[in-house]
């Protein structure tokens, strides 16, 4: 009897999944933070206007943990685990992307409808990061980390610089349009590709008794939040989300102020900076993500997020201390190319590093609560870009922000991975059923240490 093609029992299908739902989540994000936010600039908006808009994007990236015991609960079993919610965040993200139609040139209801589309977005998020969590397996993880998070610069760029372009042509009622067609797509995609044997499609006979044995009951929502406060002010848990918070807060802060600068005081148009911001500098964040990847697991998490906090800072200070680099064209297209790579290796080394302080039993969930954090920390750096524009000229915010950049650091615990060089990818070793004594005789990193990556902020 031939096995069933699904994600459990194709090993490079799960992968490409994963990545390609990353792809789908990038997108959003970056007609937000790229093409939408030049429209704003374009259209007179000033840093508190693009400020709020980038904030309300991110703002449920730091509260999709919410979703957690949601998407543990079980409910929709038939279709799958996790299937069900990648199938309802796709539908309500298409849903709210075409009442994008309906905001005009209301930007506070165009912020709300941003809202509320990035909610789905985090379900989204959430369900993917949790099928990963199940299926991706030993230094897979490591490899697939790098792989995913570059993905996400991928739907950044299509999402930044290809929806930016069709704006800045057509208008936005198009682009909104176009975001609303690609999400269809991957909607298909989501319909076509069962999690493992024995569940359904979509309509169609129930699963399975044998098939839903399968599935290992999560803990309680009660039982693992409170396991989730605990594990999270574990000492390294604690230094590494103080650390990471600390090291997210200015980068979101300094890419407000240098879109306005862009467009406010050195003449760029809305597809030049599409081009530059959602193209070039996301290619670089992609390269170098996957390199990321790989180098963590080598050289341990914490020096590589070192190196590329230390490079992030001196790039700021240099660009401070020479006013006059930033009448150059040249000097912002290597200005993104350097924030974009420093801070792919910066966002896959934290992974790398919440993956291994995660406590066993709650990882997953933990895990996602750290990304939220992250994501936080951007919303503030957001919201914080308005204030300090009024006490602060460009260059002196760079500067004061490439000085106090390198604290984070300071509190990262050093902590190495267990395993290192790439598993197999072929498609001859697929997962053992869950809750089978294969699966949980497995050696490997503990089951929750995968990802939780999201449309990561690509700043």
């Amino acid at each position: 009897m031939d096995t069933p093609v699904t994600l459990a029992t194709r090993p490079l299908l799960r992968l490409v999944f994963c990545c390609a739902i990353y792809v789908a989540q990038g997108i959003p994000f970056g007609f937000v933070t790229v093409a939408l936010a030049a429209w704003l600039a374009s259209h007179g908006g000033e840093e508190n206007a693009v400020g709020n808009i980038i904030a309300m994007a991110i703002l449920p990236w730091s509260f999709k943990w919410l979703w957690g015991p949601v998407v543990d609960s079980g409910l929709c079993g038939g279709l799958g685990r996790r299937r069900p919610w990648l199938i309802l965040a796709q539908t309500m993200m298409i849903v709210t992307a075409l009442l994008f139609l309906r905001a005009g040139g209301d930007t506070a209801l165009l912020g709300w409808l941003v809202l509320l589309h990035n909610i789905f977005v985090a379900l989204q998020d959430v369900a993917i990061d949790a099928l990963a969590v199940d299926m991706l397996e030993g230094n897979q993880r490591e490899r697939a980390s790098g792989m995913m998070y570059g993905s996400s610069y991928v739907g950044t760029m299509l999402g930044g610089a290809g929806l930016g372009l069709v704006m800045a042509t057509y208008g936005l009622p198009t682009a909104v349009l176009a975001l609303a067609a690609i999400q269809a797509v991957t909607l298909g995609a989501v319909f076509a590709i069962r999690e493992r044997p024995g569940d359904r499609f979509f309509f169609g006979p129930a699963r399975s008794a044998e098939a839903a044995a399968t599935v290992a009951p999560g803990l309680g929502p009660v039982a693992l939040l409170s396991q989730l406060a605990i594990a999270m002010v574990r000492p390294a848990a604690l230094r590494t989300g103080v650390g990471a918070v600390l090291m997210k807060i200015l980068p979101a802060m300094l890419y407000v102020t240098m879109t306005v600068q862009m467009f406010k005081h050195l003449g760029w148009t809305e597809a030049r900076f599409a081009e530059v911001s959602g193209g070039f500098g996301n290619l670089l964040g992609l390269a170098a993500a996957v390199a990321a990847g790989f180098l963590a697991a080598f050289i341990g998490p914490k020096t590589t997020a070192v190196a590329a906090n230390s490079i992030l800072a001196a790039s700021w200070i240099l660009l401070a201390a020479v006013p006059s680099l930033w009448e150059y064209e040249m000097t912002i297209y290597l200005w993104f190319g350097v924030h974009e790579a420093c801070l792919a290796f910066l966002s896959v080394s934290l992974f790398a590093l919440f993956m291994r302080v995660s406590t066993p039993a709650v990882a997953a969930t933990q895990f996602t609560a750290s990304m939220a954090l992250m994501n936080l920390a951007t919303v503030w750096g957001s919201t914080l870009t308005g204030p300090v524009s009024d006490w602060l000229d460009a260059p002196t915010t760079f500067l004061v922000a490439g000085l106090l950049q390198p604290l984070g650091a300071i509190l990262l615990p050093d902590v190495r991975s267990s395993g290192r060089g790439p598993a197999p990818l072929a498609d001859d070793c697929p997962l053992p059923p869950r809750g089978t004594a294969a699966a949980t005789s497995e050696a490997g990193p503990p089951p929750g240490a995968a990802l939780a990556i999201g449309p990561i902020p690509a700043w």
